[in-house]
């Protein structure tokens, strides 16, 4: 009988991170699939869902206007707990480190049911940086039955935290699939995504709630006053639909001439665009795994990364929120911002999903079709 799996998510980088994984689980005869999806971020999910092929079981739907970190876990929690006791699956994979990551893993306990934590032990050792990501992947992992840590650095981190799963397996980050997947077939791109990247840029992404307010708004007026038409390069900024974020790149950055602000872009143009750009400026967890995909620097609007693989091989800058630190991190790779040829990606090797289907047939105890190491850099 097939061992049955339910993948649950609810952002667009949880879909494109475990598409992967869901792709490989669905080639494999030994495993049922299904997704049960809570639709935190559910504008952009959908795209996400096309382009890599993947059909919800169920779509819970938990936004509403104005909804709470509180409200956005309580009810993801209870609607699962429904699905959990319809369904009975034998495993449920979450990923990373959002609010639906959370209530699925707690959901899927209070059941008894195994977790899997796809990207489990990133860490930056500050509960509330990023917030509240930190505190749910601490959490997620700590009730886990199976933890896929990406690197061996998120290996130490659960290590050193002495927890002690049934099953633990270094897979490479998903993450890097995905994008490679995605970047070989370009005939799919936009005409806007294109266009974009007919001259010169530099891709922005900012959204990140502990940045909202004055962080976030001294960044765009530095942006705005440094990046002028004499610097050669633009900037083009996907803005998140959030209306906080929203409002603030419309009031600050709306009228500049060397500022291009675009709706949110689809994965495939926003691939696109990463893999032409000249570097990129963001406060993304993804992007910084994805830029090195096709040799990308990186300047960080965060104080600490749970991703220091990118810094140590010298992609990464981490600046904060601070303009003049930003000031030297960009002026800095705007002198070198020279794509390396031929280096070793720290984040994986374009074969997460493989190894984490074999994991979990050795979990399964069923038999193990690939001898494939765990990824270790």
């Amino acid at each position: 009988m097939r061992k049955k799996i339910i993948l649950t998510f609810g952002t667009r980088p949880e879909a494109i991170k475990m598409a992967p994984v869901y792709l490989a689980l669905k080639r494999d005869s030994a495993f049922s699939v299904k997704l049960a999806l809570t639709g935190q971020h559910s504008a952009l999910l959908d795209e996400a869902l096309d382009i890599f092929a993947m059909s919800p079981e169920y779509n819970l739907n938990i936004m509403t206007a104005a909804q709470s970190l509180a409200d956005i876990t309580s009810s993801a929690v209870k609607q699962l707990d429904t699905v959990y006791k319809k369904e009975k699956p034998d495993l449920v994979m979450v990923h990373g480190d959002t609010s639906t990551t959370f209530a699925s893993a707690l959901s899927a306990f209070y059941n008894g049911i195994p977790s899997a934590h796809v990207e489990a032990g990133l860490r930056t050792g500050n509960k509330n940086e990023p917030f509240p990501e930190e505190l749910n992947r601490v959490l997620t992992d700590s009730i886990s039955d199976i933890l896929f840590p990406p690197t061996r650095g998120a290996l130490l981190n659960i290590k050193r935290e002495g927890l002690r799963p049934r099953l633990i397996s270094v897979t490479g980050n998903t993450i890097v699939d995905a994008a490679d997947l995605i970047s070989r077939d370009e005939r799919a791109v936009s005409a806007r995504a294109r266009r974009l990247a007919e001259k010169p840029f530099v891709l922005l992404t900012m959204h990140r709630r502990e940045s909202w307010g004055k962080p976030m708004e001294g960044v765009f007026y530095f942006l705005k006053n440094y990046f002028t038409a004499a610097r050669g390069l633009r900037v083009i900024y996907p803005v998140h639909p959030n209306p906080v974020v929203k409002n603030a790149a419309a009031k600050i950055l709306g009228a500049s001439d060397n500022i291009v602000l675009t709706e949110p872009l689809n994965y495939r143009d926003l691939i696109y665009l990463l893999k032409n750009c000249f570097f990129t400026v963001t406060d993304s967890g993804g992007i910084q795994e994805e830029a090195l995909v096709f040799g990308k620097k990186v300047v960080l609007l965060r104080k600490r990364t749970e991703r220091p693989e990118g810094v140590a091989a010298g992609f990464v800058k981490v600046a904060g929120t601070s303009p003049s630190k930003i000031r030297s991190c960009v002026s800095a790779l705007i002198k070198d911002s020279a794509v390396k040829k031929t280096f070793r990606n720290p984040y994986g090797d374009g074969r997460a999903g493989e190894r984490i289907t074999q994991s979990l047939r050795k979990y399964f105890e069923l038999p193990v079709l690939s001898n494939i190491r765990d990824f270790m850099v």
